[in-house]
């Protein structure tokens, strides 16, 4: 069961405007449908989040306080892109954000399909925890070749990763290799989210990382005899404000079930689904 809800906190479902989409002979009709839909969407996001089974006291559990961690950093990916849409920034940061965001979903929905016994939120905080423990290595590398001196960024460094592996339950000795460690590789995960999710995650790691293509196809002009830098803002495009809504809702029918005892509260559940189906009709009248 869950505890009182108000379906009433959430804003009136936008009313999208169909005619303007299919005189539209440019993107701009769909950008703003998109950026419309991404602000319902998670806003009903942080909603669910903050539903609370009935008779729960204190705070959330470990594996529980990952999910919603989860949802409050997609929200915040989110309103990353609606700030840089309201300021008139450019959507240089949609691809890189977006494939953020990705990673977050794909987690939370192969973490949601754990087989009961915890095992999936484990590997998920040993994974997390490998590369904390390799820098504590080369911390204490650098330490003892300093004559056992530690310099005060060390001992913050040290603090902060003694304060997380306390968050976690962990002790640093209990943290196996990689190998071992049976955490899926972004692939794996990513298949969760359908046939094109791993595609559009690799679009994603060339904005962040700065491939040939990228740089190429936003960063440089081409001109006779050559390239010059190209300085002018990409243009925000409708397909990633459309997906991250999209992938905003579709774990929440699982969250719910598994964490709060009980499918998702009628009124959340029907602003979900009529949300989910103004995406479909806003994709299909872009994608004709």
């Amino acid at each position: 069961m869950h505890t009182e809800y108000d379906p009433s906190i959430l804003p009136e479902l936008h009313v999208v405007n169909f005619d303007e989409l299919r005189q539209a002979t440019e993107e701009d009709p769909f950008v703003r449908e998109g950026f419309e839909l991404l602000k319902q969407a998670s806003m009903l996001l942080i909603a669910v989040a903050g539903i609370r089974a009935e008779g729960q006291t204190g705070g959330l559990l470990r594996d529980h306080a990952i999910i919603v961690g989860h949802y409050a950093r997609m929200a915040k990916l989110t309103t990353c892109l609606i700030r840089q849409i309201a300021d008139g920034h450019g959507g240089d940061q949609q691809i890189a954000v977006s494939r953020e965001f990705m990673d977050s979903v794909s987690t939370v929905t192969y973490l949601l399909a754990d087989p009961g016994d915890g095992s999936r939120y484990t590997s998920y905080v040993m994974d997390s925890l490998i590369a904390e423990r390799e820098f504590l290595k080369d911390v204490r590398e650098q330490v003892t070749q300093r004559g056992s001196v530690m310099l005060p960024i060390e001992e913050r460094i040290n603090r902060s990763i003694a304060e997380t592996l306390a968050a976690a339950g962990v002790r640093e000795e209990d943290i196996p290799s990689r190998r071992n460690n049976g955490w899926p590789n972004a692939q794996v995960r990513l298949e969760t989210l359908g046939p094109t999710a791993y595609a559009a995650y690799r679009t994603g790691s060339g904005a962040v990382h700065g491939t040939f293509a990228d740089i190429y196809k936003n960063h440089l002009d081409e001109v006779a005899g050559g390239f010059e830098i190209e300085m002018r803002p990409q243009r925000f495009r409708p397909q990633p404000l459309l997906s991250m809504a999209l992938l905003s809702l579709i774990t929440l029918g699982d969250y719910s079930r598994v964490f709060l005892g009980a499918p998702l509260a009628e009124g959340f559940d029907e602003r979900g689904r009529a949300l989910v189906a103004l995406l479909r009709d806003v994709d299909d009248e872009h994608e004709r």
